[in-house]
């Protein structure tokens, strides 16, 4: 979460005033209530089926944060990499859960 709010920082301290910074707002917006979600599925829920549709989503968010962001800065988007490798990484524990313990 630090490595993302500083990639925030970063293109918001370079992005110019008005429609670039929000969209920067409207994707970390769409991305925070990503992560969220799949926390909320998967934990309280305990529905990894939905979790793992949800995962899908939330790493396609990861992906477009990044080409928003880098829009502005190429360090923000860089240090963006780590986030989209271990939701990555969570898809696939995720992918996992589903298949041993179906159906649900």
């Amino acid at each position: 979460f630090t490595l993302t709010a500083v990639a925030g920082v970063l293109a918001w301290n370079a992005a110019p005033q008005g429609p670039a910074r929000r969209w920067l707002l409207a994707a970390f917006a769409v991305n925070g209530m990503l992560n969220i979600a799949w926390s909320g599925l998967f934990f309280r829920l305990r529905r990894p089926d939905w979790a793992l549709v949800e995962v899908a989503a939330l790493w396609l968010s990861v992906a477009l944060l990044m080409l928003a962001v880098g829009r502005h800065s190429g360090v923000g988007a860089a240090l963006l990499v780590p986030y989209l490798l271990w939701v990555g990484l969570a898809g696939m524990l995720n992918w996992s859960i589903v298949r041993l313990n179906r159906p649900f």
